[in-house]
């Protein structure tokens, strides 16, 4: 019965008007809270556009703060008007953006309340910018620029960390209003759809408001993805690859924005679904892969810089990931100008400091000062080392033209006063040297120098001072030096003239009357007296040899108007044929290798080789024949251990070696002097004066000569001539 009942209750036509009633019921309260959905919807797709807005201005802002500075501080360090302009423009640019922002941020309490301190600091920083100009100069250290540098640094450093707490918050906010967003993006088709099946009666005149309202969303969705791909930033989302055990061993690419093609030279459309690690190798650096799976396991936000390298150039770029959705999603800010302008700066800096310390260094080794002299003005400044050479202490008077004159010495004070007009009156400076009295009593030689400069309208000379005295000093030793050398040549000339006509003419005429003697009276003398008669003979010869080797040794000059290319292969087959007679008497074998072309004097050289044989020959071992070697090498002067003047990069080692009788080598350097024998004149002839001419010969060609000998077993002379 009850059942007959339910039945009839259920086909009445009221029941299906109360099911009208409630569908219409139901339909229109499922249209209201799909409506309140759609706005929602709208609202937050207007809030994430919004809040990238406000992201991308903060970024531009604080972008102009840094190229402020970098203006700045290129204008002042290089000089150069331009950076100033450009300084000019990034600061209206920067407050333009400001102001920009400021009207974004009207309904968000903590960005106002953070642009209300940013704009305390930003006008702070452009005062303290406007006051370093002009400080820094390239020569000379500034404490009041670095000051100003450092108050600089301070104040961006507290405008980037507000910067960093403005870009946290609002990813904090747009990562809010992105989940919203999706989520009221999945609830709206579902609902659509069920009300599609619920009636096309209802559905139908829903239709055309539902479609104007879907309209909206795919505005606001097309207006999301414009400003995610004109972002200057990268946007990559990615979702989780797990291994067979279910754990998270990289991610796939889900949605990159048009950044990736700009920054990286990657297409978009071709890095979706594929592992990160193979489309980004460089997040298998640095443990990047692990940190961004372990921020997916614990739902949290991180960042960090990575350098990569793009069709082989360099760049630099800040990476912020954030946990969400079932994944995370990656911004990457590209900050190489930044980076590089910060490295520049800093280079920039080091440069300055290494330039001022070696100006510093300079003028203190090279004893020289510097000066301005404001002549409008009548203002004189000093540098440190100018005091310094003065024998005062920085700033230790007051520079005037009065102060300076109690300095000069008394015999320089006319000159000093007349340059002292000439300068006042505008004439060109001249270079001049004064002599003066230092506060400690000493007396000085400095040399001034100066030039004429025109500065904000004022005629100014700056100027150098150097310390002169010992070169002064120096100048007169050697002044002296030659007038001694000059009477030394005239002494010299004398004695040539004396041994080549006074000397030898007596000795001529002994010779002439030995042999007239010696041919007509010499038979009539006694055995004993013939024997007195020899000596003598004997005597006079020796006495023309060592007027011969005098005059020889004496006219060895030190000019070297006549040298030329000399081949000493061809010298020394010269004084083989020359010794040839004595060389075949004796036995002797001379053998040499190779020998190099040398610029000399080419009979000097021929002298040189027929000394050193001949000495060979004449001291010869008596129990064999005489051998001669000579070799020749090419060495660094760097090798070459004795001390002289090396006024080449390379010399040529000549080593001629004999076999004769040697001699002790602590004589080694005796045996160079003049008339320094080793061995009794009675049992060698010789005047001692042939190596000595050889030494002379071989300095005479900017060389050196040596010599080592062992007694009894022969003797090495080694001879090094510029190559």
């Amino acid at each position: 019965m009850d059942l007959k009942i339910f039945r009839r209750i259920a086909r009445s036509p009221v029941v299906d008007n109360l099911a009208l009633v409630m569908a219409i019921g139901l339909l229109l309260f499922i249209t209201t809270v799909l409506f309140r959905q759609i706005k929602r919807l709208e609202i937050s797709a207007e809030s994430v556009s919004h809040s990238l807005t406000v992201d991308k201005e903060i970024n531009t802002l604080f972008t102009q703060y840094d190229l402020m500075e970098s203006a700045e501080f290129r204008s002042v360090i290089l000089r150069d008007s331009t950076f100033e302009e450009s300084y000019i423009d990034h600061k209206i640019e920067s407050d333009q953006t400001f102001n920009r922002l400021y009207g974004l941020v009207e309904e968000m309490p903590y960005h106002r309340t953070s642009l209300d301190s940013v704009a305390q600091f930003k006008d702070s920083l452009h005062i303290t910018l406007t006051a370093l100009h002009g400080k820094v100069r390239p020569l000379l250290a500034d404490s009041t620029a670095m000051v100003y540098v450092e108050n600089a640094a301070a104040t961006l450093k507290q405008l980037r960390g507000i910067k960093r707490n403005m870009l946290q918050h609002n990813e904090t906010f747009l990562q809010d209003r992105l989940t919203a967003y999706r989520r009221l993006t999945f609830l709206t088709p579902l609902t659509t759809l069920f009300l599609a099946l619920f009636s096309i009666l209802v559905f139908t005149i829903a239709f055309f408001r539902l479609r104007r309202h879907k309209n909206k969303i795919q505005s606001s969705e097309a207006l999301l993805q414009n400003i995610v791909q004109s972002t200057d930033n990268i946007m990559n989302y990615y979702e989780p690859m797990r291994d067979s055990n279910g754990k998270v061993v990289d991610f796939k690419v889900m949605f990159a924005n048009i950044c990736n093609r700009d920054y990286l030279n990657l297409e978009p459309d071709e890095l979706l679904g594929k592992p990160i690690s193979k489309v980004f190798p460089f997040v298998l650096q640095n443990n990047e892969l692990e940190r961004m799976i372990e921020c997916f396991h614990q739902n949290k936000t991180i960042d960090f810089e990575r350098q990569v390298t793009v069709d082989g150039e360099q760049y630099w770029f800040h990476t912020f990931v954030r946990a969400m959705d079932g994944g995370i999603l990656e911004v990457v800010r590209n900050n190489t100008e930044e980076y590089n302008a910060k490295e520049n700066l800093l280079k920039l800096n080091q440069e300055l400091e290494v330039q001022n310390f070696i100006m510093t260094e300079a003028k203190r080794v090279a004893q020289i000062g510097s000066y301005t002299w404001d002549l409008d003005m009548d203002v004189i400044e000093l540098s440190d080392n100018y005091y310094r050479i003065l024998g005062y202490e920085p700033k230790e008077f007051e520079p005037t033209l009065e102060s300076f004159r109690n300095i000069i010495h008394p015999d320089d004070l006319t000159k000093y006063d007349e340059n002292g007009k000439r300068l006042k009156s505008r004439q060109e400076p001249r270079e001049n040297i004064f002599k003066i009295i230092s506060k400690q009593g000493q007396v000085k030689y400095i040399r001034t120098k100066g030039v004429y400069i025109q500065r904000q309208g004022r005629t100014v000379l700056i100027g150098v001072v150097q310390d002169v005295t010992s070169q002064v000093e120096t100048e007169n030793v050697l002044r002296l030096n030659n007038l001694e050398l000059e009477r030394s040549n005239v002494e010299l000339e004398s004695f040539n003239r004396v041994v080549s006509h006074d000397l030898q003419e007596p000795l001529r005429k002994i010779q002439m009357f030995i042999s007239r003697i010696d041919g007509e009276e010499k038979n009539k003398l006694s055995e004993r007296g013939r024997g007195y008669f020899d000596r003598i003979d004997k005597v006079a010869a020796r006495m023309q040899s060592l007027i011969r080797n005098l005059l020889n040794y004496s006219r060895i000059d030190s000019t070297h108007d006549d040298f030329e290319p000399i081949d000493l292969d061809k010298v020394l087959q010269k004084v083989k044929e020359e010794y040839a007679e004595r060389i075949k008497a004796e036995k002797a074998e001379i053998k040499w290798e190779k020998l190099p072309t040398v610029q000399g004097v080419g009979f000097q050289l021929e002298q040189l080789f027929g000394n050193l044989v001949s000495n060979s020959i004449k001291y010869r071992n008596p129990e064999e024949a005489p051998r001669i070697a000579i070799i020749s090498e090419k060495v660094d002067h760097q090798e070459i251990p004795e001390a002289f003047i090396k006024a080449a990069n390379h010399y040529h080692k000549i080593t001629l070696t004999d076999n004769g009788i040697g001699f002790d080598n602590e004589s080694a350097t005796k045996i160079f002097e003049v008339f320094q024998r080793l061995h009794p004149k009675t049992k060698y002839s010789g005047t001692g004066i042939g190596l000595a001419i050889c030494k002379k010969i071989v300095e005479n060609h900017h060389g050196f000569i040596q010599a080592h000998g062992v007694d009894g077993k022969g003797s090495t002379f080694i001879i090094y001539l510029p190559a």
